[in-house]
């Protein structure tokens, strides 16, 4: 019996709380019913077609105009990217090597090299 009880108790605390968000959502919103103040003017009727610009056309245009000028963009190419399963035809890039180039490395002596530690504070 007093299982049943504190099982009782639990389930009206769950619904409570489970209610509690929309009675807060509620309790925010009333001040939403107030009348505005008389010094406000009283504010022009606004037709449908300008609810239709305002949410629909304007953003329908700027979409396109961004998907234009995206589209604008890669059109204009020479196609002198690099294409997937093609020999890269470019210079070679090394991310994160010497400043001087691939060519500077090449030239450094492997004496040079020698009493260096590795990166990371690593000890080779």
């Amino acid at each position: 019996m007093i299982e049943h009880a504190a099982t009782t108790v639990r389930r009206r605390l769950a619904r409570a709380l489970a209610v509690l968000p929309a009675v807060l959502v509620l309790a925010a919103s009333v001040p939403a019913f107030a009348a505005p103040p008389e010094q406000w003017a009283e504010a022009d009727a606004v037709s449908p077609l300008d609810y239709l610009l305002v949410l629909v056309l304007i953003p329908a245009g700027l979409f396109v105009l961004i998907a234009l000028l995206v589209s604008l963009g890669s059109s204009g190419r020479d196609g002198s990217t690099y294409q997937p399963g093609l020999a890269w035809r470019h210079e070679p890039e090394w991310f994160g090597g010497p400043r001087d180039g691939v060519e500077k490395a090449e030239r450094t002596s492997p004496r040079a090299l020698e009493g260096a530690e590795g990166g990371a504070s690593g000890r080779w």
